[in-house]
Order: structure tokens, then C-alpha cells, then sequence
């Protein structure tokens, strides 16, 4: 049998986002049906994630520090992104998240706790005490898949090397 560490050590990359009210049973997908997202877990206790809307829409403006306000809060409502360090629990299959770095600083020195449930390459996360969203109490549910160095990942980063003419 393999350590709960050892199953979540990694890359994974996003599945699904959905969020459930506390008390209800409406599914909700605040950040669209299939966002893009990708979480690492590194070896030495380090984690970070990136959850954002899918879309392929680009600021006008190339200078980060020139984009117009209204582009910049709208962006930040699409995204989710933190790091810090990670603990696990294997007794409870957990993982507690100690933010140190958030976009949303309200996040900062907090810390956020993730049942996890594992099917092959596949990482269930389950939030374990709700977050606020749009006003209400909910429950994250995250889907990821494990990112392995294969012919996918290397066709993207190929992609994306030969839009930035390095190929």
C-alpha cells in the first residue's frame, strides 16, 4: 500500500470545478463547465494552485500594469490562485492547505482542508468546511488528473513554443 504522500505528490491538472450551497443540491460551475487549472504538490511540503475560466479572450493592452481596471476585477472573479505549504492526514485522507500567498488576501495564514479520494490517476477533493461564493456557504468538489510527461503535454508545450516563434 502506497502513503497518502505519495499518491498526491505531483502535477495534476484540472477536471472540474463545482460548487454546492450548503443545504441545497443545485450543482453550480462559478468559473464555467470546463475550466483549466492545475495544481502542484511538491515533494518538500510546497503546494500551489491556478483555477481559471476557459477562454481564449486576451487584454488589449500587452503591459500587465497598463490593463484598464474594469479588465483587471473582471479577470480576478475568473480566478482562483494560491501557494503556501500542505499537511496530510492519512488517517482521514486529507489535506490541509496553510495559504501564504493568495489573490484573494482574505486567504492569507489561512488554512484550507480537502477530503481526498483517489480512482487510478484521478484525485477527488472535496472542500471539508465551506467557503463563501457569491454570497452563499458552499462546498468545493474538484476534479484532477494526474500530469505525466507524455505526448499531450509535449504537443501543448510545442504549441505554445511555436506561437511564441521559438520553433
Amino acid at each position: 500500500m502506497t502513503s497518502l504522500k505519495n499518491e498526491i505528490v505531483g502535477s495534476w491538472k484540472l477536471l472540474s470545478y463545482i460548487e454546492i450551497p450548503v443545504g441545497g443540491d443545485d450543482y453550480q460551475f462559478p468559473l464555467g463547465q470546463k475550466p483549466k487549472g492545475i495544481l502542484i504538490l511538491s515533494p518538500d511540503g510546497f503546494m500551489s494552485v491556478q483555477i481559471a475560466v476557459n477562454t481564449s479572450s486576451r487584454y488589449e493592452n500587452e503591459d500587465r500594469f497598463s490593463v484598464s481596471d474594469s479588465d483587471l476585477a473582471a479577470r480576478a472573479k475568473q480566478y482562483i490562485a494560491f501557494s503556501g505549504t500542505y499537511t496530510i492526514d492519512s488517517e482521514y485522507s486529507r489535506v490541509t492547505y496553510n495559504i501564504i500567498t493568495s489573490l484573494h488576501p482574505n486567504w492569507e495564514r489561512e488554512k484550507q482542508v480537502r477530503k481526498m479520494d483517489f480512482e487510478k490517476d484521478i484525485m477527488y477533493q472535496k472542500s471539508v468546511d465551506p467557503v463563501l461564493s457569491g454570497g452563499q456557504l458552499v462546498h468545493v468538489y474538484m476534479t484532477w488528473q494526474r500530469v505525466h510527461k507524455t505526448e499531450e503535454i509535449e504537443a501543448e508545450s510545442e504549441e505554445f513554443s511555436r506561437g511564441f516563434g521559438f520553433l
